[in-house]
Protein backbone atom coordinates (compact mmCIF):
# COMPACT_ATOMS: atom_id res chain seq x y z
CA UNK A 1 0.00 0.00 0.00
CA UNK A 2 2.81 2.39 0.87
CA UNK A 3 4.68 1.63 -2.36
CA UNK A 4 1.52 2.35 -4.36
CA UNK A 5 0.87 5.57 -2.47
CA UNK A 6 -2.33 4.16 -0.98
CA UNK A 7 -1.27 3.80 2.66
CA UNK A 8 -3.84 6.40 3.73
CA UNK A 9 -6.64 4.17 2.38
CA UNK A 10 -5.42 0.56 2.65
CA UNK A 11 -2.70 -1.56 4.20
CA UNK A 12 -3.96 -1.85 7.78
CA UNK A 13 -7.20 -2.24 9.72
CA UNK A 14 -7.89 1.23 11.06
CA UNK A 15 -10.90 3.53 11.27
CA UNK A 16 -11.44 5.34 7.99
CA UNK A 17 -9.51 2.86 5.83
CA UNK A 18 -10.99 0.53 3.24
CA UNK A 19 -11.12 -3.13 4.26
CA UNK A 20 -11.21 -6.43 2.38
CA UNK A 21 -11.73 -9.37 4.72
CA UNK A 22 -13.83 -12.47 5.31
CA UNK A 23 -15.78 -13.80 8.30
CA UNK A 24 -15.75 -17.56 8.75
CA UNK A 25 -18.35 -19.82 10.43
CA UNK A 26 -15.73 -22.36 11.52
CA UNK A 27 -12.19 -22.21 12.84
CA UNK A 28 -9.56 -22.87 10.13
CA UNK A 29 -6.96 -23.51 12.84
CA UNK A 30 -8.90 -26.63 13.86
CA UNK A 31 -9.21 -27.90 10.28
CA UNK A 32 -7.87 -26.15 7.18
CA UNK A 33 -11.04 -27.21 5.30
CA UNK A 34 -12.91 -24.75 7.52
CA UNK A 35 -11.39 -21.93 5.47
CA UNK A 36 -14.23 -22.66 3.01
CA UNK A 37 -16.88 -21.69 5.58
CA UNK A 38 -17.10 -18.04 4.50
CA UNK A 39 -20.16 -16.33 6.02
CA UNK A 40 -19.51 -12.68 5.15
CA UNK A 41 -17.16 -10.86 2.80
CA UNK A 42 -16.09 -7.25 3.21
CA UNK A 43 -14.85 -5.40 0.12
CA UNK A 44 -13.75 -1.76 0.35
CA UNK A 45 -15.44 -1.53 3.73
CA UNK A 46 -18.81 -2.82 2.48
CA UNK A 47 -20.16 -6.00 4.06
CA UNK A 48 -21.80 -8.68 1.88
CA UNK A 49 -23.66 -11.90 2.68
CA UNK A 50 -21.59 -14.54 0.89
CA UNK A 51 -24.55 -16.72 -0.13
CA UNK A 52 -26.56 -13.95 -1.81
CA UNK A 53 -23.88 -11.28 -2.31
CA UNK A 54 -26.45 -8.77 -1.05
CA UNK A 55 -24.87 -5.85 0.76
CA UNK A 56 -25.71 -5.87 4.46
CA UNK A 57 -24.96 -3.48 7.27
CA UNK A 58 -27.06 -0.51 8.31
CA UNK A 59 -29.47 -1.31 5.49
CA UNK A 60 -29.86 -4.38 3.29
CA UNK A 61 -29.24 -3.71 -0.39
CA UNK A 62 -29.91 -6.41 -2.97
CA UNK A 63 -27.14 -6.77 -5.50
CA UNK A 64 -27.53 -5.93 -9.15
CA UNK A 65 -27.41 -8.79 -11.63
CA UNK A 66 -23.96 -9.88 -12.70
CA UNK A 67 -23.40 -9.46 -16.44
CA UNK A 68 -23.69 -13.21 -17.07
CA UNK A 69 -27.11 -13.28 -15.41
CA UNK A 70 -28.57 -11.00 -18.07
CA UNK A 71 -30.36 -12.69 -20.98
CA UNK A 72 -28.03 -11.41 -23.71
CA UNK A 73 -24.70 -11.45 -21.86
CA UNK A 74 -22.98 -13.59 -24.48
CA UNK A 75 -23.72 -11.25 -27.37
CA UNK A 76 -20.69 -9.22 -28.36
CA UNK A 77 -22.85 -6.43 -29.76
CA UNK A 78 -26.42 -6.25 -28.41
Amino acid sequence: AEYLGLSNDIGSLKVGKLADLIVLDKNPLEDIKNSNSVKYTMVNGRLYDTETMNEIGNTIKKRSKFYWENNNYNQAFP
